[in-house]
């Protein structure tokens, strides 16, 4: 499949309404992060969701390990912040998740 680009949403004093965009298996969804990033997670379809969270980087020439995010089924709602981009974001600063099922598996990013 591909790369699916998640357009953050600033929140400011006046509020903002996060837009969700679905995921599947086999894409890769890029979220521009600044270090104030929060990753909205929601799940109303059969079946947990593991969305992998890529870590590119390693810490005293070590790898770290992928922290994975376990999305419930049916009425799941998960959000990750803040997303350490020191640590999580690729060379072009998004930070990269993909997940192992996509059934009724939602995304939304957010900046505070």
């Amino acid at each position: 499949m591909g790369d699916v680009v998640v357009a953050v949403t600033l929140i400011d004093a006046d509020g903002a309404s996060e837009a969700f965009v679905a995921m599947a298996i086999g894409n890769t969804y890029k979220v521009r992060n600044n270090g104030r990033t929060l990753i909205h997670l929601k799940k109303s379809g059969a079946g947990d969701a593991n969305v992998t969270i890529q870590t590119p980087k390693q810490v005293a020439g070590l790898a770290v390990a992928d922290p994975i995010a376990i999305v419930p089924a049916t009425v799941g709602d998960v959000m990750v912040a803040p997303v350490n981009k020191d640590l999580f974001n690729d060379a072009v600063g998004d930070v990269n998740l993909t997940t192992d099922e996509g059934t009724g598996l939602t995304i939304a990013a957010v900046r505070l």
